[in-house]
């Protein structure tokens, strides 16, 4: 019995080694091809990423062929590539692209061609993002209008912007149904050469911005006061440095917009340029998961002269309504955008395009998390000076942190 017993431990042994050969993931399983097309058509060891609804990832690189394989669970995935090529005159050309939509079903196999946009990495990019909010210090709930972004010039020389605009894309939030998707799975406004600024933007005043060597701007989106008076696990946003979104002309609401610290001059003030009929009384910046971008005026233009150019009109959904008015921001024009998910939710979909943000970041909201951009250690070795890294792929660029760099 013993010998029996034994020699059937065996052949099951022998059966599941067989089965782990031919199902490695242990689920139902089909093979993807993906190819690039454009600039990296045919280049070896690009690195692509198969990401499904859950947020699994699974990476290979190009071969000699230019085809990435994969064998993956069934599903629906999302195909994403970032590369980031060899310098040149100081300047980092990025390589970006991705599909949605890829379904993989069993027994089937899948090619799929990646579009491939190039963009070259920016002087000027976003550093950190704090708009989730914190918990009061009583325990009752929740604060969360004390949003700020900073801004950073990622270089040794100083930059000179003929105007710079903040602007956020819709759906507000990651997980709102989002009706930009073509059958082929690609936003409508991808191959077009623009982003929408969705409701409304804001701007810098001035003729020009300037940014010395280094120089990191703050700008506080809600209260320009200082919240740890009231919430000790907030932010001092009450700054002569910083800059604040404050207009209330435009957006009238005194709870999200108090008036400014005295510390803060007027001319730090950021003004808005609405567009449409949305009624709101601020302006719309998701506290759980926006995609954020900053641009400059096209060229010869003013930020006032730019939102009120009736031939940029774009409408969200192709609802031809004023609510749903945005402006097409060409991509050229765009420095550096931010694109976030929430942590709460199991399905997210991109809206920022993948020239400007081909991955994204999660977000824990209501802790004090903030969204901070990685430093390039070794450029910083070389700089002495912090370097942030930059590959236009949050996933890869920035970090969630359990402590905004603001707080006490």
């Amino acid at each position: 019995m013993t010998r029996m017993l034994w020699l059937s431990a065996l052949v099951l042994l022998a059966v599941l080694a067989t089965g782990c050969d031919d199902e490695p993931t242990g689920y139902e399983t089909a093979v993807v091809n993906v190819s690039l097309s454009g600039p990296v058509d045919g280049m070896q060891g690009v690195e692509v990423t198969l990401t499904d609804s859950r947020g699994t990832a699974y990476k290979q690189a190009t071969g000699t062929d230019g085809v990435a394989p994969f064998v993956v669970p069934v599903g629906v995935y999302r195909a994403t590539v970032s590369h980031v090529g060899e310098p040149h005159e100081g300047w980092r050309d990025i390589y970006n692209g991705q599909v949605a939509g890829v379904v993989v079903q069993r027994g089937e196999r899948v090619d799929v061609s990646v579009p491939i946009t190039v963009a070259r990495t920016s002087a000027i990019v976003i550093s950190e993002l704090y708009v989730g909010g914190c918990q009061k210090d009583d325990g009752s709930g929740w604060f969360n209008r004390d949003k700020y972004i900073i801004l950073a010039n990622n270089t040794p020389q100083q930059v000179v912007l003929p105007g710079l605009c903040l602007a956020i894309a819709t759906p507000y939030n990651s997980y709102g149904i989002n009706k930009n998707y073509t059958a082929d799975g690609s936003l409508s406004y991808e191959h077009e050469g623009f982003m929408p600024a969705a409701s409304s933007f804001w701007y810098f005043q001035g003729s020009q911005v300037t940014f010395a060597p280094w120089e990191q701007k703050v700008i506080a989106l809600n209260g320009a006061i200082d919240h740890t008076l009231t919430y000790s696990r907030s932010v001092n946003l009450a700054n002569a440095d910083y800059y604040c979104t404050y207009d209330i002309e435009h957006f009238t609401s005194t709870t999200y917009y108090p008036s400014p610290s005295e510390l803060i001059a007027t001319s730090h003030y950021l003004k808005a340029v609405r567009y449409g009929d949305d009624m709101e009384t601020a302006w719309p910046l998701s506290a759980t998961s926006p995609a954020v971008f900053i641009f400059t005026p096209p060229a010869g233009m003013t930020p006032q002269q730019f939102g009120a150019d009736a031939s940029l009109v774009w409408y969200d959904e192709g609802r031809a309504e004023a609510t749903f008015a945005c402006r097409k921001v060409p991509v050229e024009c765009v420095l550096d955008g931010v694109e976030v998910f929430s942590t709460a939710w199991e399905e997210s979909y991109k809206r920022l395009t993948a020239s400007i943000d081909v991955g994204h970041v999660d977000l824990t909201a209501r802790q004090g998390h903030a969204l901070q951009r990685r430093v390039d250690q070794e450029a910083t070795t070389r700089q002495g000076h912090t370097v942030y890294q930059d590959t236009n792929n949050s996933t890869a660029d920035f970090v969630e942190s359990e402590r905004a760099s603001l707080a006490n």
